[in-house]
C-alpha cells in the first residue's frame, strides 16, 4: 500500500520511518492521503518538469485550479499539485490563506493591491504581479476576513 503524507516537516521523517516499518510505502503520487488533523501544514509537494519539490507555504502566492489541474504559483515558478483545491483549503492555515473563488486560493500576505469594481467584485494584484478576481460569491467573505 502507498500513502501520501501531508504533515509538517517536523513529523514527516518520523511518520515515514514508522510507516515503512509497517510495510507501507510513502509516495507523493499515492491515492491515499494521511494528514494531521486540525493543524495547518507548513509545506506542499509539487512537480515542475517531472521533478518533485517541497514548497514551503510561506513561498506560495496563490493556487488555482483548471479542471483537474491544480497549479501552485510562487514568485519564480509554478508547480503542479495532485491535491484538489477543497483539500488544500482545509490543509492550509486559514489565518494566512483565503479562498477567493471556486478556483483560486491566495496567500493573504502576498496581496499588494485591492481594486474594487462596480459589480461587487475585487481585482487583487499579488506579489508576483498577477491579477486575480474575488468573485461575487466570495466577495462578502473576503471583505470580512481582510477587514475592509
Amino acid at each position: 500500500m502507498n500513502v501520501k503524507l501531508l504533515v509538517s516537516s517536523k513529523n514527516y521523517k518520523e511518520l515515514e520511518k514508522y510507516l515503512k516499518e509497517k510495510g507501507i510505502q510513502v509516495d507523493d503520487d499515492a491515492e491515499f492521503i494521511l494528514s494531521e488533523s486540525k493543524k495547518a501544514i507548513d509545506s506542499l509537494i509539487g512537480k515542475n518538469n517531472g521533478i518533485i519539490y517541497r514548497i514551503e507555504t510561506e513561498d506560495i502566492i496563490y493556487i488555482e485550479s483548471f479542471g483537474h489541474d491544480v497549479i501552485l504559483h510562487t514568485k519564480d515558478q509554478s508547480f503542479n499539485l495532485s491535491e484538489r483545491l477543497y483539500i488544500l483549503e482545509n490543509l492550509l492555515d486559514p489565518v494566512k490563506f483565503i479562498r477567493i473563488s471556486n478556483s483560486v486560493i491566495i496567500s493573504k500576505n502576498k496581496i499588494v493591491k485591492i481594486t474594487p469594481t462596480f459589480s461587487s467584485k475585487f481585482i487583487l494584484t499579488l506579489a508576483d504581479g498577477s491579477n486575480v478576481d474575488v468573485t461575487r460569491s466570495y466577495y462578502c467573505f473576503f471583505k470580512e476576513h481582510i477587514g475592509i
